[in-house]
């Protein structure tokens, strides 16, 4: 039986890429990677990795899955080739491999971003993602500034750009904001199940208010440690997004950690905007999730009766609307792409009041 790619030519990937290309890692000037700690050359992680040892065993892992992270050039090359070693061959049924383990290309202006291409990664019969990955496509040509996106739920063992061999490559376009908008929490805020890497509410965020982000979602694993907290306590940042409502186990965790994460950013950043966000999917267990949001709230209203002007509490609820809520999600809970669109559409205008 043919396979859908034989039978409609539009499914087809990229098998070979062109002759003449001269390739380059994203780690040497003058490309620049953002959302990253500052590892050893070669290390895609998202935290120190001198910092693991002391995390539990899930965040160890999906400290290497990129959320977030992206790579910053210019170039007035009319081609791009890019090839990709993942860490996992990812497969999970209610996730797009485009968006577990592809990569997504946009142009950067000062008047807003352009998608330009989604890198879908080829499959192994069916059976998850092949480790080795390698696609090429066209540019428009003439210098543009690109921001490509790495994987929501996969890491990366290598990345490679190639362009022609008679382009010019230049620094890319720094955002308007300069320090990141940082994000902490579940699944949600790590990225499940957008389609591609671009449209995680937070990368939808980060981009429309023209700022760095870095994502520290870590799915089934954003417990709110203490030492997570003191790690985002020491990072210059423009804001802080808690929403890990999801991922603490019942509401008697939240209850011994929610406030105290908050409390030991305030300490470190006493004026440093923070958004307190509760599950959006409140729908799927309203008695018990009322107790978390209450919970949670309680965070938000201890610090303003202390006197703190610079945290604003966000009622989960209202994040994917009233109007068709169930066409929000892939499973009752994890976002797609019109849920992780309605997050950052009803989070932008708070985020801006402030930024």
């Amino acid at each position: 039986m043919k396979t859908i790619a034989e039978i409609d030519p539009n499914f087809r990937l990229p098998t070979t890429l062109p002759e003449g290309m001269r390739f380059h890692e994203p780690w040497d000037p003058p490309f620049s990677l953002w959302g990253l700690a500052p590892n050893r050359r070669g290390v895609y992680c998202r935290l120190p990795e001198s910092m693991l040892p002391g995390c539990s065993e899930g965040v160890q892992r999906l400290a290497y899955h990129l959320a977030g992270a992206c790579v910053r050039f210019s170039t007035d090359a009319d081609t791009l080739a890019v090839v990709w070693e993942l860490t996992e061959t990812a497969n999970m049924p209610h996730f797009a491999a485009s968006g577990q383990s592809g990569l997504d290309l946009f142009e950067e202006t000062d008047y807003g971003t352009y998608h330009v291409k989604t890198l879908i990664p080829a499959m192994n019969e069916g059976h998850g993602c092949l480790t080795k990955q390698s696609s090429s496509f066209p540019l428009p040509g003439g210098m543009r500034h690109y921001v490509l996106y790495l994987p929501l739920y996969n890491g990366l063992n290598a990345l490679m750009l190639g362009f022609p061999q008679d382009s010019q490559i230049a620094p890319g376009r720094l955002p308007e904001i300069e320090k990141p908008i940082v994000f902490y929490g579940s699944s949600i805020t790590q990225g499940g199940c957008a389609s591609k890497a671009g449209s995680c509410y937070s990368t939808i965020l980060c981009r429309h208010l023209d700022a760095p982000e870095i994502n520290l979602g870590f799915s089934g694993n954003g417990k709110g440690e203490v030492q997570i907290a003191e790690y985002i306590a020491s990072l210059p940042m423009r804001a802080f997004v808690l929403d890990y409502d999801h991922n603490a186990p019942d509401a008697e965790h939240l209850l011994k950690t929610h406030e105290v994460f908050f409390r030991t950013i305030r300490a470190a950043q006493p004026d440093l905007p923070v958004f307190i966000l509760s599950k959006p999917d409140f729908d799927t267990n309203p008695e018990e999730n009322a107790k978390r949001r209450n919970i949670i709230q309680a965070t938000c209203d201890h610090a303003l009766m202390a006197g703190d002007r610079h945290v604003v509490y966000v009622d989960g609820e209202v994040l994917f609307g009233m109007d068709d809520r169930d066409m929000c999600t892939v499973d009752g809970t994890h976002p797609n792409d019109l849920g992780f669109w309605r997050m950052a559409h009803t989070l932008e205008p708070l985020l801006r009041s402030f930024l």
